[in-house]
């Protein structure tokens, strides 16, 4: 079969959004020459497939449908292979290509697929999974009265979407909470706000940036200069909030980093920002710096945690390669793979794993995540939890290292809170502010 175009994504799951897909994780990407020369078929083994498959129709209580057995047959293939290939079917690859232009219906989280259960990777900003609670490594175990147990990520997702203003009821495991948590969610239209800021001080600014998607990086640039005026131009330092930002566009990782860089600062790696490598012809990619750094000699610090992934891990490792910011927080996700979407028919196709990715100097991300210069541990969430997290050197199958419309908003919050009050609120960016202090009165 001719492969004409194939799809590149970058993010932590094969459906970003359980009732909704973002345009943001994938774009055309050639596999190039060699796709037409495979190597022999097992005919052994596909003697035994063909076997099976018979035995199936003739013995089997019930009639079977033979694109059901095919179709479970590819799925089974991909999902044993690691947490991020999986089969599309008609539906999945619908959602996955179709073009949106910001607004969605659904619950507004990110899953995969782990242990047979869904894992959330974390909600989305103000979603209403989110407001209900929702945290990055709960585990989902039941749709309604459906036990996802063995089901697809996209067959999964199927059940959670649904029209606005519906329910859906999921059971989830919390780690360290004894009891199954039941709780019922209204589908609704999701208005991701990709970039929040705000004054910790007078002089110093905070931008949270919860998505990679659209004009990310302009939006983050105008909100910058925001805080800047606020500050009559004597911005002191500014702390850049990953946290639980589950990744994006490959594109736009190079595209906000390179607002933070010089070309002093990217002459130590040649400009490199991020690079990928893998087995096929064009799986290949380098993005480079076009350094313009907007907040020249500002002190910079990065927040990131085990909800951060893919294109956030990217930014927090390039900025910690070049030694322009101060990453705090905690370990990020480690998900640091690209997936390729290869059609397989007209209206069906595969997600397979075809590439790693990797910082300037040459680290992996891959299972190892983004390990913060100055360790934070989030004091509110281990006080209400006690849990554990999990990241993607936990999944079954993960990949080893390879080692070698959105709004903005519209104006800076003037609203700042006391260091005591931010100490109590939010222990991590409380200690980002104080060390931005500190790297401010020793310039």
């Amino acid at each position: 079969m001719k492969l004409l175009k194939s799809l590149t994504i970058l993010s932590t799951s094969a459906l970003i959004i359980s009732s909704f897909v973002l345009p943001m994780s994938f774009g055309i990407n050639s596999l190039g020459k060699g796709y037409n020369s495979p190597s022999a078929v097992p005919n052994d083994e596909i003697q035994e497939f063909v076997t099976a498959i018979t035995a199936i129709k003739h013995y089997y209580i019930s009639d079977t449908k033979d694109k059901t057995l095919f179709n479970n047959a590819i799925s089974g293939m991909l999902t044993h292979l690691d947490p991020h290939s999986s089969y599309l079917d008609k539906e999945a690859l619908k959602q996955m290509t179709s073009t949106v232009s910001g607004e969605f219906v659904g619950i507004g989280i990110e899953l995969t697929v782990d242990k047979g259960a869904l894992k959330v990777i974390s909600p989305l900003d103000g979603t209403p999974a989110d407001k209900a609670g929702l945290k990055t490594n709960d585990l989902i175990i039941k749709v309604d009265n459906t036990l996802v147990e063995n089901m697809s990520l996209s067959e999964a997702i199927s059940k959670i979407k649904g029209k606005k203003g519906t329910l859906v009821t999921l059971t989830i495991l919390r780690p360290h909470v004894a009891k199954p948590i039941i709780v019922s969610i209204k589908r609704d239209t999701i208005k991701v706000v990709t970039v929040k800021t705000k004054l910790l001080d007078d002089h110093y600014g905070y931008a949270r940036l919860s998505f990679f998607q659209g004009k990310a990086d302009q939006e983050l640039k105008a909100a910058i200069a925001q805080l800047k005026k606020a500050t009559n131009n004597q911005l002191n330092g500014l702390v850049l909030d990953l946290r639980n930002n589950p990744g994006g566009l490959l594109n736009l990782s190079g595209e906000i980093t390179d607002l933070f860089l010089d070309k002093n600062t990217t002459q130590r790696y040649k400009n490199l920002i991020v690079y990928t490598k893998g087995r096929i012809p064009g799986s290949d990619i380098t993005i480079k710096a076009k350094p313009h750094d907007i907040i020249p000699n500002v002190p910079l610090v990065v927040l990131i945690n085990s909800g951060s992934a893919s294109a956030s891990e990217i930014v927090a490792g390039a900025l910690q390669d070049y030694h322009r910011a101060v990453i705090m927080g905690t370990k990020s996700f480690g998900k640091g793979s690209v997936q390729t979407v290869i059609p397989i028919s007209k209206d069906t196709a595969i997600k397979l794993t075809t590439a790693l990715y990797y910082t300037p100097s040459g680290r992996a991300i891959q299972a190892k995540g983004i390990q913060p210069n100055v360790i934070i541990p989030s004091l509110e969430i281990q006080k209400k939890d006690n849990g554990i997290t999990l990241t993607e050197a936990d999944f079954n199958r993960h990949l080893k290292n390879g080692s070698h419309k959105t709004d903005v908003q519209k104006s800076v919050t003037n609203k700042k809170s006391t260091d005591f009050e931010l100490a109590q609120e939010d222990y991590q960016l409380f200690s980002a502010l104080m060390m931005l202090k500190g790297l401010h009165s020793i310039q």
